[in-house]
């Protein structure tokens, strides 16, 4: 099915126009609207997929209008991400591009008080439908105010973001790699591995942000962001280099899931220490 969207979009531009307006329109499936954006200009270049963006904005903004900026954000970013991978071919400065626009969303937060206003309401209401939430603190559980949880699902915001920048991007690389180079993604994403300079940076923040220092501790979980792919691209590689089969996969997306730090770590060592290349078997 994704693959005769993939087709469908790239027949034309009036097709691709109207799947990523289509998608547009569904909350639920939007994310294939920047996925279109996204194949689009890899395929053509920033200039035909900006005029499918264009497109697809109209009920972006629709939802930018009722205080929800995300789709904007991720149809921005899924050209730019494209348009970079396109001309460079390189997954680590399109990482540091994700990160980069991951934080201008967290940081678009003092521009949306009606987004906020909107959570806390949310918030507001669970709380007094008798829905205790609790926050640890200093080993004790103690009850945690509304503006307590606001604050810690904000500070998601930007990962959520980069999240979404991601899969965009990957379901359009790989929409491309299925139509015109088989098996091209598989390759791209098996090699994934973030410069070590920006680990270094990133593995810095993250430290900093550790020990409390402010602003860098609200933006802790986007810093996890990269070292995550990083490990999951890692045991992809792993996993079909060995032909372990579809089951260690499942377990490792579980392991992201339970414990995502493992995975992180992993990342960091990969980007530092190229496991890669030390898991090559030896030539004979």
């Amino acid at each position: 099915m994704l693959r005769g969207l993939a087709e469908y979009s790239m027949s034309g531009r009036r097709q691709a126009v109207t799947v990523a307006l289509l998608f547009g329109l569904l909350p639920m499936f939007n994310l294939l609207s920047g996925a279109v954006v996204a194949l689009v200009t890899l395929r053509k270049g920033w200039q035909e997929g900006f005029l499918v963006l264009l497109w697809a904005l109209l009920p972006a903004g629709l939802q930018l209008l009722l205080g929800d900026a995300s789709p904007v954000f991720m149809l921005c970013a899924a050209l730019l991400t494209a348009q970079l991978l396109r001309t460079s071919s390189s997954w680590p400065k399109v990482l540091m591009l994700m990160t980069a626009l991951g934080l201008l969303a967290q940081l678009s937060l003092s521009v949306q008080p009606s987004y906020v206003a909107q959570v806390t309401q949310v918030i507001d209401q669970m709380m007094a439908e008798g829905k205790t939430l609790q926050l640890a603190d200093a080993g004790q559980m103690s009850s945690a105010t509304v503006a307590d949880v606001v604050a810690m699902l904000l500070q998601f915001y930007g990962s959520y973001h980069f999240v979404i920048f991601a899969v965009c991007l990957i379901l359009g690389r790989h929409w491309q790699a299925l139509l015109y180079n088989p098996g091209g993604f598989r390759q791209e994403f098996h090699a994934l591995r973030l410069d070590p300079r920006f680990a270094g940076l990133l593995l810095a923040l993250l430290l900093a942000g550790e020990l409390g220092l402010a602003p860098l501790n609200a933006w802790v979980p986007l810093f996890c962001m990269a070292p995550l792919l990083n490990g999951l691209a890692l045991i992809h590689h792993v996993v079909a280099q060995r032909k372990s089969g579809m089951n260690w996969l499942i377990l490792a997306y579980l392991a992201a899931l339970l414990m995502a730090p493992a995975i992180i770590l992993l990342g960091f060592a990969d980007s530092f220490a190229n496991i890669r290349k030390r898991l090559q078997p030896e030539a004979k």
